[in-house]
């Protein structure tokens, strides 16, 4: 049978029917979607700032992006539970939320926004953001006894969760001289009876592995930074090939991988040489006082350049819950701004070369101690006693928490005998007070040494 001509035309006009409703059906669904999308509200897009620094730091900032501008009506009800001290603001599609204090411990809260409101649509929707707040742990070094030990007891870096109370012991090795905490896990320094050193680490896992170092020689001054990702100490003693010979020179190493550690340069393009150096909080930075006495301040990264932060005095320390650090001289003791690069005398501190064991909380609180008692003096009234030492025994050490809200008080029997470890020599037997800043009251008392804070 041969095909007449209108068969081709019932074909197109079939295809052209076809293709007509496959458009409507996709211009609908696309007025549909857009209908949608006008009548959503905003949602929430990414949150920015480390939560797991609400209970050591103060103005910390959490910011809420949301994927649309806000109209300043979406104020209208939002808030944090359970209730802490904060400023909440508005700025185009993000809500910023300043913790103006410190948060709890092991606390679950919620920041809660009922009516978030589009600028541009008016269409509203309900925002939460929730987050749980780090435990409050408090790590220590067990020492199985003195140095020359003939047993084989090890010695052992325990994590004490005190608001869950639980208790965990992170390393075990011979003679540990000291130790610090990272990001999963923690680094420790392990000597051997015959001479010789490793830098040990162990994860949350349990998996250890062994940093490298510069070459054969002494380390001290070990510490660890999160925010910056590094493991830094001080180095003594050749390098690795025998070419250069280091002396008090800071190295910092990346524990993520096998490359070999790097020497920090100061100022001047030289490897900076340091006694005293600490890092920044809630930051990549740290800060060193090099050999002429003068303070630098570097990019753990090893991104920016370092920069001269002038003498101004022996580094001393980090000022509890901030990102400024305390320095001494023979003048006055002062807290420096690394921010604004402001110096501010601390009230009622005593000068560098005063006997007195000293401790600076804020620019107008200030603990001084003996061995026998610690006395907290602030700028408002004379030294009120906050502890003393129990019978038989003598204060050795206090420090702060990074909030400032607790002090490790170090204590050991009067008559206990020294270790003999060739740096970060201790008292045989020493415990550790865990005491409330402000009221000094005990909380609670560890075996151990040298708990983490005390850097």
């Amino acid at each position: 049978m041969i095909p007449t001509s209108r068969e081709p035309r019932r074909t197109r006009r079939r295809f052209l029917v076809v293709a007509a409703i496959v458009v409507l059906v996709l211009v609908g669904a696309s007025v549909a979607m857009a209908a949608v999308a006008l009548d959503r509200g905003p949602r929430l897009r990414a949150v920015t700032g480390d939560v797991s620094l609400t209970v050591s730091q103060r103005d910390l900032t959490l910011t809420l992006r949301t994927d649309q501008p806000l109209d300043s009506s979406s104020m209208e009800g939002l808030r944090i539970e359970p209730a802490a001290p904060a400023d909440i603001d508005l700025d185009g599609a993000s809500v910023r939320v300043r913790f103006t204090d410190l948060l709890d411990f092991d606390t679950v809260y919620r920041i809660v926004a009922p009516g978030l409101r589009s600028r541009a649509t008016g269409a509203t929707s309900a925002v939460e953001y929730t987050f749980t707040t780090p435990s409050n742990t408090v790590t220590v070094l067990e020492r199985g006894g003195a140095f020359d030990r003939v047993d084989d007891t090890p010695d052992r870096v325990v994590r004490h969760d005190l608001s869950r109370e639980t208790v965990t012991t992170l390393l075990s090795a011979p003679r540990i001289q000291e130790y610090a905490d990272t990001p999963d896990g923690v680094v420790a320094l392990v000597l051997a009876a015959e001479g010789g050193a490793r830098l040990q680490t162990v994860d949350d896992a349990g998996v250890e592995a062994t940093l490298p170092a510069p070459g054969r020689g002494d380390i001290r001054l070990l510490r660890a930074s999160a925010d910056a990702g590094r493991v830094g100490y001080v180095f003594t003693g050749p390098s690795a090939d025998g070419t250069t010979e280091y002396t008090n020179t800071l190295f910092l190493t990346d524990p993520a991988d096998d490359s070999a550690p790097r020497a920090v340069h100061g100022i001047d393009g030289m490897p900076l040489r340091t006694d005293a150096w600490f890092f920044v909080p809630g930051s990549a930075y740290l800060v060193a006082q090099a050999a002429d006495r003068s303070l630098v301040l570097v990019d753990g990264t090893g991104v920016a350049p370092p920069r001269a932060l002038g003498q101004l005095g022996d580094l001393r320390g980090i000022l509890p819950g901030t990102t400024s650090v305390v320095v001494s001289s023979d003048a006055a003791t002062s807290v420096l701004d690394l921010t604004n690069g402001s110096v501010t005398d601390v009230t009622g501190a005593p000068a560098a070369t005063s006997t007195l064991g000293s401790l600076v909380l804020s620019p107008t609180s200030v603990l001084t101690w003996t061995g026998q008692e610690i006395t907290r003096s602030t700028a408002e009234g004379s030294g009120v006693p906050l502890a003393v030492a129990g019978s038989g025994e003598r204060l050795q050490e206090v420090c702060a928490s990074p909030s400032g809200r607790h002090l490790a008080v170090g204590s050991a029997p009067e008559a206990a005998p020294i270790d003999g470890y060739p740096a970060r020599a201790d008292r045989v037997g020493r415990s550790t007070r865990i005491v409330d800043a402000e009221s000094g009251e005990i909380e609670t008392q560890l075996s151990g040494t040298r708990p983490d804070w005390c850097a």
